[in-house]
């Protein structure tokens, strides 16, 4: 194709490459802007959440699932509950960044009237020793926590299937459990979520929740949206730079 006293000719192997990088990168940059709005949506139904006030939570039993479910749960919203933590049966969420610090989640299931089971997560702890899990201590008896309600976080990336559920001692060390792997670790109905343990309470260890619920912000996702998509048009100026020759020139 000849541009003025310019002649662009292309092998048919760099258009191939340039087609399958701009496609590449287009999709991850849309990707990015579609992560970006679920954020902008996160964000709104939290602030709206909160300004609902402190919400009891009533639990259910839903038989027929074999599962537990409480009424109404709303992503963000703040909850008083009650009953008694299993402190001898947590979950230990592992390589979990503090700073530059890892460490893990820990996740204590509190039980409800009626046997329901609640995951309570009272933050981060370090794994100070790389061999001896830890087993943060937990208070007895009733108790009355409040907390901010969310569903089980989920990896960057997921590979392979769930966890299987295997008896293999307490604290359980898990990467990133569903709803079904933790339930079966109790054999019981557990609510499908996490209740994130207020910061002012004095039984739980590190805890940022707002940064917590939301990850990277919207505006994050539109920068790196922004990224992809100038990869894009990067690819096609190389393929033009690379490929674009005066008349006459070898």
């Amino acid at each position: 194709m000849k541009i003025g006293r310019y002649r662009f000719a292309p092998p048919w192997w760099g258009l191939l490459l340039f087609a399958i990088a701009a496609t590449l990168f287009s999709a991850l940059g849309a990707w990015q802007i579609q992560r970006a709005h679920y954020k902008e949506s996160l964000v709104a139904a939290q602030q709206a959440a909160r300004e609902a006030g402190l919400t009891r939570m009533r639990p259910e039993r839903a038989a027929a699932e074999g599962d537990a479910r409480v009424a109404d749960l709303q992503y963000g919203r703040r909850y008083l509950a009650e009953g008694r933590y299993d402190g001898a049966h947590q979950i230990l969420l592992r390589d979990q960044m503090h700073g530059q610090t890892v460490g893990y989640r820990v996740w204590t299931p509190m039980i409800l009237d009626g046997g329901i089971r609640v995951m309570v997560d009272r933050g981060w702890v370090p794994d100070r020793e790389r061999d001896t899990r830890p087993d943060p201590p937990a208070p007895g008896g009733r108790v009355r926590i409040q907390g901010f309600w969310r569903s089980f976080p989920q990896p960057p990336l997921q590979w392979g299937v769930q966890q299987a559920c295997e008896a293999r001692g307490w604290p359980r060390d898990l990467s990133y459990p569903g709803a079904a792997t933790v339930r079966c670790q109790y054999e019981a109905p557990v609510v499908d979520g996490l209740l994130l343990l207020d910061p002012a309470d004095p039984h739980g260890f590190v805890r940022d929740w707002d940064e917590d619920l939301v990850g990277l912000s919207p505006f994050g996702h539109y920068a790196y949206a922004s990224q992809w998509f100038l990869a894009a048009v990067g690819a096609g100026v190389i393929l033009v730079v690379v490929n674009l020759r005066r008349d006459g020139d070898a």
